[in-house]
């Protein structure tokens, strides 16, 4: 087993499935592996590759959206030639700017890693960014299908029996990793009309940390404070030191300095906006993606609370088939994500999913004009922006988090198989109720009549205790859904950031099978960071 370096946070798993995939074959079977792996950007996915490479002497590449097709392969030639300097001849032969030309680099660099295989432990050959590759050279995914496809055929010579495949003259062994930041590029390589299709030993996604992690690797201890910058920036590691070393604070630990860190982080002009200059790079990771201002119309109209295709269209001025496209392009890269009703799954709505992309849509936009001009400061913005902070940021952000562990917590409680959301009609009262969780028993599944219901739930964000005016709003949907469901004994759950009133608890207290409350604390203690 590969030891995980110990300045890598969390990943255990990721480190896990790459450390296996670096493996010689169980059975001893010749031949090459190739894998893939997407991370959108600042997740920490380089970071985790090149201690990756290091740790099992590989040879990693780093691809550049803004280089060339000869500007591409001279680098990768200089720095294979650097980490093999025996291959510099056979290198320096090779012409640049030609198609076929990665054929070779791709298969010295294979044959050069596999050369430094040692006991249970094959070095990969990494390619990060691969998809801008992709741009100057769209049949590369077929090159690397050659150099797998060598494994699965009888080798021969030019003119004797055999198969001749291309100019390899010889079995190609060796790993390789291809990973990127598009997301939906990556997603695609493998897909049924690809040619590395049935070829790919994985598909793995590297995501942003979870609260309880994030909180761990800033090295926040309040909770309220972690959560609060969690809302505001998400999970991506990649975060952390350019905005310490853009504002030359410290981190915050109390809600006083964070008002003052995230004003200074993210509010002042330097000389651009940091959340505008974000959402920018994070479109450019997918280099399909040629006008990159519908996009961003796409997410304002969602952020404006344009949720269906429709919506969606009427605000961008397209037709519904090409917001289709657009919509779709955004859920693949994970900046928009698709919320299907648990009870009726044929009906969905979209929600911005990026907590950069929301809070840049909820507080920086409306303001960024007045702070250019010097009409404001980042400190009088900040608080001129808490009451869309707190409902367009802090709410969507603590459903997520709450509804995300509210398996975790419930499961002990009640029968769970599967949760998700739902909208409940109520004819009497000519209104439908939007439901944050519904779980589903293990022996059911959603459908519009006769499924199991365990558990309904809500999460408030409000800055007051809940109280029992929640409770029964979540009998009432009881109730409702009790006409179509067995729901009738269904668990009733609260989350709440700010805590209950003394009332619901004891409500709780005396109906405990009936009534599950959980805070702040609850949400994070499920699995306690170490500090």
């Amino acid at each position: 087993m590969l030891p995980k370096p110990d300045d890598i946070v969390d990943r255990d798993e990721d480190w896990e499935i790459l450390e296996r995939f670096a493996r010689p074959s169980p059975i001893g079977t010749p031949g090459s592996g190739v894998a893939a792996l997407a991370g959108r950007r600042r997740t920490g996915k380089s970071y985790l590759l090149k201690h990756f490479t290091v740790a099992t002497g590989g040879f990693y590449f780093e691809a550049r959206l803004e280089e060339t097709l000869a500007e591409a392969q001279e680098r990768f030639r200089k720095e294979l030639i650097t980490y093999d300097p025996s291959r510099a001849a056979e290198l320096s032969a090779l012409s640049v700017a030609a198609y076929d030309t990665w054929d070779w680099l791709l298969k010295i660099a294979m044959d050069a890693t596999f050369s430094r295989s040692e006991g249970n432990r094959i070095p990969p050959v990494v390619i990060d960014e691969f998809p801008y590759l992709l741009r100057d050279t769209p049949d590369l995914q077929s090159i690397v299908k050659s150099i797998y496809d060598t494994s699965s055929f009888r080798r021969g010579e030019p003119g004797k029996p055999g198969l001749w495949i291309g100019y390899y003259d010889r079995l190609i062994e060796g790993r390789m990793l291809l990973c990127g930041s598009a997301m939906s590029v990556i997603h695609e390589l493998g897909h049924g009309s690809r040619p590395l299709f049935g070829r790919l030993t994985f598909k793995l996604t590297m995501d942003p940390f979870d609260h309880v992690d994030m909180a761990r690797f800033w090295g926040i201890e309040d909770r309220r404070v972690a959560f609060t910058l969690f809302a505001a920036l998400g999970g991506a590691p990649g975060y952390r030191n350019p905005l310490l070393q853009l504002t030359g604070l410290p981190i915050p630990q109390t809600m006083e300095e964070l008002d003052a860190w995230l004003a200074d982080a993210l509010l002042r002009p330097r000389p651009d906006f940091f959340t505008e200059d974000e959402i920018d790079r994070l479109l450019r990771e997918d280099p399909r993606i040629t006008d990159k201002d519908i996009y961003r119309q796409a997410m304002k109209a969602i952020s404006e609370g344009n949720t269906t295709l429709t919506k969606i269209g009427g605000a961008i001025g397209r037709s519904k088939d090409e917001t289709d496209g657009i919509v779709a392009r955004l859920v693949a890269m994970r900046y928009v994500e698709e919320w299907r009703d648990l009870l009726r799954p044929r009906d969905y709505l979209f929600r911005l999913n990026d907590p950069i992309v929301r809070f840049h849509h909820a507080v920086v936009e409306s303001r960024m004009r007045d702070l250019v001009r010097g009409v404001t400061t980042p400190e009088d913005a900040w608080r001129d922006a808490q009451q869309s902070f707190r409902s367009q940021v802090i709410g969507p952000a603590f459903e997520q988090t709450a509804t995300w562990s509210a398996f975790r917590l419930l499961y002990n409680r009640t029968d769970l198989g599967s949760d998700g959301w739902a909208l409940v009609p109520d004819p009497a009262n000519r209104t439908t109720h939007e439901v944050d969780y519904i779980g589903l028993a293990h022996n059911t599944s959603g459908r519009p009549k006769g499924s199991t219901i365990t558990a309904i739930g809500e999460t408030k964000a409000t800055e007051r205790p809940r109280g029992l005016k929640d409770l029964e709003r979540l009998r009432h949907i009881r109730a409702l859904l009790a006409k179509d469901h067995k729901a009738e004994n269904a668990i009733l759950a609260i989350f709440s950031m700010h805590g209950f009133s003394e009332h619901l608890r004891q409500a709780a207290k005396e109906a405990p099978d009936e009534i599950a409350l959980y805070d702040l604390d609850d949400i994070y203690s499920y699995r306690e960071p170490s500090f």
